[in-house]
């Protein structure tokens, strides 16, 4: 293990974690799934979009589809920013769920906040009785702060807090296959699943998508020289990474505070890393 951090900066230094959130809350909708109060192909459950007798075509929304980013739902900015629930005072159930459907839920990939907002509220009920906090404490993650809306309602799109620790810990609960101190907290497939690109992709882009995760490939191969085609990151804005290479039996985290506009190269990253372990 190796860690090399800025001035100013150390393993105690919390930042946020911005879309890395999204890999978090999918390993709670994995600890979920694993407890067995749901499976990925439920849908995820939202009574009132059948209200009055009609049928809502949004109830046909699994799991897995607002994990992929594919439920099909009218996004009003590009990437579905959801400023309205971090800055402006609403709450979850007010911004995120009423989106009308403009594709079937599983046919088109588009980043959404209200997506992965959704796969969290499919499991609220379980995560009423087992906490986040309580359910990262199992990874030893007990620096790491979720922030929710004024009612409760967890935003783990972005609103995330945690330390390079932490993010280390998460990417080595994946290096075990779900497995942490020799008890196993995510389904035994669980890696497998979140790691593939096998629903719609992003389009002009290099990265796959899997189920929360970020892929370096995609359906059609990979284009990345030197990363194993095994490799899947947590991506957030600003520079904050976490990268597991199964393959090679390694995490890599990387946090930034980089400037808007700036993007840093964490592929080239990786496979530099990767190189000199070699």
């Amino acid at each position: 293990e190796e860690s090399r951090y800025a001035p100013g900066f150390s393993e105690a230094t919390p930042q946020r974690t911005w879309s890395v959130a999204k890999s978090i809350a999918s390993t709670l909708v994995g600890m979920a799934v694993h407890s067995g109060e749901s499976a990925v192909e439920d849908p995820v459950g939202l009574n009132y979009w059948n209200e009055g007798g009609g049928v809502d075509a949004r109830a046909s929304i699994t799991i897995d589809h607002a994990l992929r980013m594919a439920t099909g739902r009218y996004s009003d900015t590009a990437g579905n920013r959801t400023d309205p629930i971090y800055w402006g005072g609403a709450t979850i159930d007010e911004n995120m769920t009423k989106w009308p459907l403009i594709h079937s839920p599983g046919t088109v990939y588009r980043y959404a906040n209200n997506d992965t907002l959704l796969a969290v509220k499919a499991v609220d009920q379980y995560l009423y009785y087992y906490t986040p906090a309580a359910l990262l404490a199992q990874m030893d993650m007990t620096n790491t702060v979720i922030e929710t809306d004024w009612k409760g309602g967890y935003v783990l799109s972005s609103q995330v807090w945690s330390t390079a620790p932490d993010l280390a810990n998460l990417g080595q609960l994946y290096l075990n296959n779900g497995v942490w101190n020799g008890e196993r907290l995510l389904p035994e497939n669980w890696r497998d699943y979140v790691s593939d690109p096998s629903g719609p992709q992003p389009e002009g882009r290099q990265w796959g998508y899997g189920a929360g995760w970020w892929t370096f490939r995609r359906p059609e191969g990979n284009a990345f020289e030197g990363v194993p085609d095994d490799a899947f990151a947590a991506r957030g804005n600003r520079g904050q990474y976490v990268v597991v290479v199964p393959s090679r039996n390694i995490v890599i985290v990387r946090r930034g505070e980089d400037k808007v506009g700036t993007r840093f190269d964490i592929a080239a990253f990786t496979r530099d890393v990767l190189a000199t372990l070699d």
